[in-house]
């Protein structure tokens, strides 16, 4: 009989380890370039084609590898960072786990060409698959230069888990971002099919690379932080209540310069704005904690992406304490403003309610849009039973805290969402125009220049041609500058700027490339959103009566284009029970 135990094959085992370390292309940007940090460079420069699929190479001008030394650093756990166990409790280094360079021989075909300071020539080493092919002596630069090519070539199945080149890029473009933005006296260079996508120049001024980075807008709204408390030390930025993202890309968060994920800090963070920027906000956070190095443990996660400290509480208290700072405004905002704001809204008293104009029903609010008629609905998902409460008479009752109607039919009790069933018809209603090609497009009298971060920058080109299709048209005018020369007619003309990075911070959320129906989709979500209705926003019966009248289209169980519900029904049945009635 077989044994059932047995004990794996080197090379299955190698690749096993590898697959670890390496997930993508961008794993391999990570730890080369940490690699290069940790190597003293002042100099790196990443190059990839194709995203990395076809080739990934790193160079930098570091202190290089002793020729003796190269085929010892492609053995697993061949490390110069440490030297006994008590070495993993003061780890001052990126990299130390001695995995890298064996992980990605082991998963493509590498070539090292390295160069120590006092020898006048260097070494070529090749290696397939782990395996050294040739080693021989070369001329080349102080430095070492690792370039991989064809990623998991001999692991066909690992390969085809991998997105397209766009997502692939933007995944170790992000790594290379974070990478740069920790260390500004180091000068980074990104290449990506010939082209250079970033070029960060060294500096002793952290704000500098930082606006180089994430753009001169956020800039300008960026507050110096700064705090101890004993041996833990904080410092960094953090952006004041007149910015905020819809997503939670611009936190950044590093312990002793490694970028680290870590649900406590961003907790902490996150509280420290809770009261002062919109629901669904995130601020924007760039912090340095410094701790001695037998403070944390960083040998809790395969790719180094996590740490544990030794006492957690109070190195909440102290990232708590940092933004101390904000403390001061929240006593400055008056509860109306801090509602608005919460709200992400701050209409004039008077405003128009529906100035993006939801469909109209039997009655005409026409003045009420700007001098807009009304526009037709797209007539689907219809429901019987919902259009004979509508026939025979809903009456709406009031509102709840200002975010829900209701409405009383034959058969019970129904809740509407307001936000989420506006936003529901305008999603239709730009939906159908843009089916049918009849979305127009208004063209500014005088462009509008956009600054935009590294990323956005990065997103806005992936998707220029949903941005187009939609009525956009913006054009590059410098490096991360573009001019909107045109916007679509259904979004309100005094801010694109705001409405476009609205839309590439959904976009960001998206986990492959949004090629066609998916960008397109995430700008139709996001332009029916901000446009319209908040919740907590008193309405006038008439317009509660044109809200619920144009929804009798809807089935009951329709969502918002989140897919949050916008009907809730309390039959009378269930009425009667509440109150022992049955």
């Amino acid at each position: 009989m077989p044994k059932k135990i047995q004990i794996l094959p080197e090379h299955i085992s190698q690749t096993i380890a590898a697959g670890e370390v390496v997930e993508r292309p961008a794993s391999i940007v990570k730890e080369l370039v940490e690699n290069a940090m940790d190597a003293g460079a002042s100099e790196i420069t990443v190059e990839l084609i194709s995203g990395g699929l076809q080739l990934i190479r790193v160079f930098d001008n570091g202190e290089g590898i002793d020729p003796e030394e190269v085929p010892v650093a492609l053995q697993r756990y061949a490390t110069s960072k440490i030297r006994k166990a008590e070495d993993l409790y003061a780890i001052d280094t990126l990299g130390f786990r001695g995995e890298a360079l064996p992980s990605i021989a082991a998963v493509s075909q590498m070539t090292i060409k390295t160069r120590v300071p006092h020898s006048l020539s260097g070494v070529r080493m090749l290696c397939e698959g782990g395996e050294i092919k040739s080693f021989s002596e070369v001329g080349c630069p102080v430095g070492t230069e690792v370039e991989a090519k064809n990623i998991f070539f001999n692991i066909p199945v690992k390969r085809k888990f991998l997105k397209s080149i766009q997502t692939e890029l933007r995944y170790s473009l992000n790594h290379f971002l974070r990478l740069s933005l920790s260390r500004p006296s180091i000068s980074f260079k990104f290449i990506h099919d010939g082209r250079i996508l970033c070029e960060h120049p060294k500096t002793e001024s952290p704000i500098v690379r930082i606006e180089a980075i994430l753009g001169r807008e956020i800039y300008h709204h960026l507050q110096p932080v700064g705090f101890e408390d004993g041996e833990i030390r904080i410092t960094g930025f953090a952006s004041l209540p007149s910015f905020s993202k819809g997503n939670a890309d611009g936190i950044y968060l590093y312990v002793n310069r490694r970028f680290i994920r870590d649900r406590m800090i961003y907790k902490a963070v996150l509280g420290a704005y809770r009261h002062i920027i919109p629901a669904g906000k995130f601020p924007v956070v760039i912090l340095f904690l410094t701790l001695p190095p037998s403070a944390i443990d960083v040998n809790v996660h395969p790719t180094k992406a996590e740490v544990k400290f030794k006492e957690p509480e109070r190195v909440f208290r102290t990232v708590q304490g940092a933004f101390s700072f904000l403390h001061g405004l929240t006593s400055s905002l008056t509860a109306e403003s801090y509602e608005d704001q919460r709200e992400g809204r701050v209409p004039p008293k008077g405003a128009p309610l529906f100035s993006r104009s939801i469909p109209s029903s039997s009655v005409d609010f026409s003045s009420m849009r700007e001098g807009r008629g009304p526009l037709p609905m797209v007539r689907d998902m219809r429901d019987p039973e919902w259009n004979v409460e509508r026939q025979t008479g809903l009456r709406i009752l009031g509102q709840v805290q200002g975010t829900y109607i209701i409405c009383e039919g034959e058969k019970g009790l129904i809740l509407i969402d307001q936000h989420a069933a506006h936003e529901r018809l305008l999603f239709e209603k730009y939906k159908k125009e843009y089916e049918t090609g009849s979305i127009s497009s208004e063209r500014l009298l005088i462009p509008i220049a956009m600054e935009l971060s590294t990323e956005e920058s990065f997103i806005l080109m992936s998707h220029l041609e949903a941005f187009q299709s939609m009525g956009f048209e913006m054009d590059p005018i410098g490096e991360r500058v573009y001019a909107i020369r045109s916007t679509p007619s259904l979004i309100d003309q005094r801010d694109p700027q705001e409405r476009v990075r609205e839309i590439l911070d959904e976009l960001s959320f998206m986990k492959r490339e949004g090629r066609g129906a998916e960008a397109i989709h995430t700008i139709l979500v996001t332009l029916a959103c901000h446009a319209a209705v908040r919740g907590n926003f008193g309405l006038r019966r008439e317009e509660m009566e044109e809200l619920v009248g144009t929804l009798s289209p809807f089935n009951l169980s329709i969502t918002c284009p989140h897919g949050r519900p916008i009907f809730f029904v309390i039959p009378l049945e269930e009425l009667a029970k509440k109150f022992k009635r049955k």
